[in-house]
């Protein structure tokens, strides 16, 4: 659970001694204009389809719930884990509630919207732990509704998929499992979002690169920072599989 002695209760108490919670310049996202998201180059083909499209997935909880789910998220979790750009997934969070006639995605994929709604659903998951609006007996029970409907939301094959989106899709999972008794899925999940962040350069820095914005760089920066202090804090409380 997120408590007192939680992974992520520790990871407030030590990291902001060791200096490695956020990379460097990791305020100034934020404040940028929403339309600085990174958008991808080429249309990539689809993943291979392993669970059959369900619109169901998309009904989301009360606004009221909602709106503090996400609140709690921001507050407690992507200060230590700033693997989401704020700006444009609070974008793509408000046109959900409005009229589905009004709401403009022709830039995303089937396979990006599918995993910002399985990202959504994470946040809520992990977001509900800290909130007031749930009673404590109840936080696992509603966590785990939104853990599964996150892993429905998103219908391809994960080994099939390679973007960005992904990878917060995995790197959130982990951020979600490493409070539960699911230890060896934490670890697992963390490892297949490090091995999709090689894959996609995340690694590498590509200060020099003219054909990324500022905010790009600084997201692949982040999302591969959190990568590795995620496997680091898996090590670190010998959360790893057995040899």
């Amino acid at each position: 659970m997120y408590g007192p002695s939680s992974t992520v209760a520790f990871l407030r108490h030590v990291m902001p001694k060791q200096g490695t919670a956020t990379p460097p310049d990791s305020g100034a996202l934020d404040s940028r204009s929403i339309n600085s998201e990174p958008r991808p180059r080429s249309a990539a083909p689809l993943p291979e389809r392993v669970l059959p499209r369900n619109d169901g997935l998309a009904v989301l909880p009360r606004r009221r719930q909602a709106d503090n789910f996400l609140l709690c998220y921001w507050e407690f979790i992507h200060p230590l884990f700033p693997v989401l750009h704020k700006p444009t997934f609070t974008r793509k969070y408000e046109a959900l509630w409005l009229d589905s006639e009004m709401i403009q995605r022709e830039h995303d994929t089937e396979a990006e919207e599918a995993a910002f709604m399985s990202t959504l659903n994470l946040v809520f998951a992990i977001g509900c732990k800290f909130s007031g609006l749930v009673e404590p007996a109840q936080k696992q029970s509603v966590a785990e509704d939104f853990f599964q409907k996150s892993r429905q939301a998103y219908p391809f094959d994960v080994l099939d998929s390679n973007s960005i989106s992904v990878v917060q899709m995995l790197v959130l999972t982990g951020v979600y499992l490493q409070s539960t008794q699911h230890a060896s899925r934490c670890w697992n999940s963390i490892g297949l979002a490090i091995r999709m962040a090689q894959c996609l350069g995340l690694h590498v820095d590509h200060n020099g690169r003219h054909s990324m914005s500022q905010v790009e760089l600084q997201m692949r920066r982040r999302i591969w920072h959190t990568c590795v202090s995620l496997d680091r804090c898996a090590i670190l409380l010998k959360r790893s599989v057995h040899y």
